[in-house]
């Protein structure tokens, strides 16, 4: 499944003017946000955003962008309250939800533009879907959270929780590959987000617990025989996240922590930090593991 965001490279920026600024941008933002460009053929910053707004707003399928040249249209620059070029205006249900003047790095421009799309009219509600897949996963019921996830991104395409939900389905399912590679197709910007960060992180614990999950009987065996064989005690916590049990991979670590806290230059807490990195800083055992965690290195 292609989680790419539909690109459409062929919009280019409707020409506003006095006589169609009503249909173009003001009627036509109770269907979708409209962008609106203030520009002037002078105008060397307004040629350096021009192809940054075509880029961002080509993934949206509910954002329109528009334009307008300044020299042409004094009258509507001057209610706008133009004072320089150029200068960026989303409009939602008529009125100006949002703005900026001046050149902006591509990344605070998907910002903006990613802002206005979740305000579009008709912008599909997918929080129920995503917490009923949120759920599903902890329950460890990942056929029904993989579906609640596909079926919020039919909705949502662009939705970063909805893609990191579908990606953790597919790790739950051991499709570490598959999990990676739909990562990879996503643009520099919606990678970088924090929760596709923290999947990036929960895909690295995957494949590593994959090493070492066949040998969990033995190495359940070894913890419990030698407590203070804390290199066992690491495997087996490994092995325990990969397979689903977070709550005891963790609680392993926390033990080999209290028993050694510098063990290995610091390995156990190190592991233990990648797991919250993979779980996401607001999962709940993870908010509940992490004052642990204080109350052992700060004792």
């Amino acid at each position: 499944m292609s989680l790419l965001i539909e690109e459409n490279n062929s919009l280019e920026p409707v020409d506003v003017n006095a006589e169609n600024i009503m249909s173009e941008v003001i009627e036509a933002s109770s269907e979708k946000a409209v962008i609106v460009q203030f520009w002037a053929p002078w105008c060397g910053p307004c040629k350096q955003l021009a192809p940054v707004l075509k880029k961002v707003c080509a993934k949206y399928k509910n954002v329109k962008l528009t334009k307008i040249n300044i020299d042409e249209n004094q009258e509507i620059a001057a209610q706008m309250r133009v004072q320089s070029v150029p200068t960026v205006f989303g409009f939602v249900n008529g009125q100006p939800a949002d703005g900026f003047a001046g050149v902006q790095p591509e990344s605070s421009v998907n910002q903006f533009i990613e802002k206005l799309s979740q305000l579009a009219p008709g912008k599909a509600d997918i929080s129920g879907l995503l917490e009923e897949g949120t759920i599903a996963l902890r329950k460890n019921e990942v056929d029904i959270a993989m579906q609640a996830f596909q079926k919020a991104l039919s909705l949502s395409p662009e939705s970063a929780e909805a893609i990191a939900g579908f990606v953790r389905s597919l790790i739950a399912l051991g499709e570490n590959d598959e999990a990676k590679a739909v990562i990879d197709q996503l643009d520099e910007d919606m990678q970088k987000k924090p929760i596709i960060q923290d999947v990036l992180a929960a895909i690295a614990v995957a494949k590593k617990g994959a090493e070492v999950v066949s040998d969990m009987g033995e190495l359940e065996r070894k913890v419990q025989s030698k407590p203070e064989d804390l290199q066992a005690r690491q495997d087996l916590a490994v092995a325990l996240f990969s397979s689903g049990q977070q709550i005891e991979a963790m609680s392993q670590l926390l033990e080999s922590i209290k028993i050694d806290p510098s063990w290995n230059e610091n390995m156990a807490q190190s592991q233990l930090l990648e797991f919250f990195t993979a779980l996401g800083h607001t999962h709940p055992d993870v908010i509940k593991l992490r004052r642990k965690l204080s109350s052992y290195l700060f004792s």
